[in-house]
């Protein structure tokens, strides 16, 4: 009889020592949670404003402000190189074949262009929505409008 009285208490005790020890665990759980939120954080921040970081970020938006200038300004003057061949070659059913697979170079020389303007400004606006870049742009636009060519 006393045996089983040891035994059962002996089993209490570790059933005891297993409940306190989950409740404390249960207890501790969202303190390491928010510990581990905040080492999360710390570690974004140290690497999000290093000097390294806003040099590469900074010349990164700068790099594509230029670019997408660049681009819009080449697209002008590939439409009025178009233009002005549409201009210069007559009524279009006096085309020679020359002049067909000219224009149809120079239309593909603009939609080419204007692909590559979308891709740059779509590149330009989404790194711009990300907080932990835009933050280095300086006095670029926040974001670009898409022109109408």
């Amino acid at each position: 009889m006393k045996i089983a009285l040891i035994s059962i208490g002996v089993i209490a005790s570790f059933v005891l020592l297993a409940v306190v020890g989950a409740a404390l665990n249960l207890i501790t759980i969202p303190w390491l949670k928010f510990t581990r939120q905040i080492d999360t954080n710390r570690g974004i921040i140290e690497k999000t404003y290093t000097a390294e970081n806003a040099l590469v970020q900074y010349h990164w938006f700068k790099e594509r402000f230029e670019a997408i200038k660049a681009t819009e300004n080449k697209i002008k003057i590939a439409k009025e190189a178009q233009v002005s061949f549409e201009a210069s070659a007559g009524i279009r059913k006096d085309w020679t074949f020359e002049d067909k697979n000219e224009y149809a170079r120079l239309s593909s020389v603009v939609l080419g262009l204007k692909s590559h303007y979308e891709d740059i400004v779509a590149e330009y606006n989404a790194k711009s929505r990300e907080s932990d870049r835009a933050i280095f742009k300086d006095n670029l636009p926040l974001f670009f409008d898409l022109q109408p060519f």
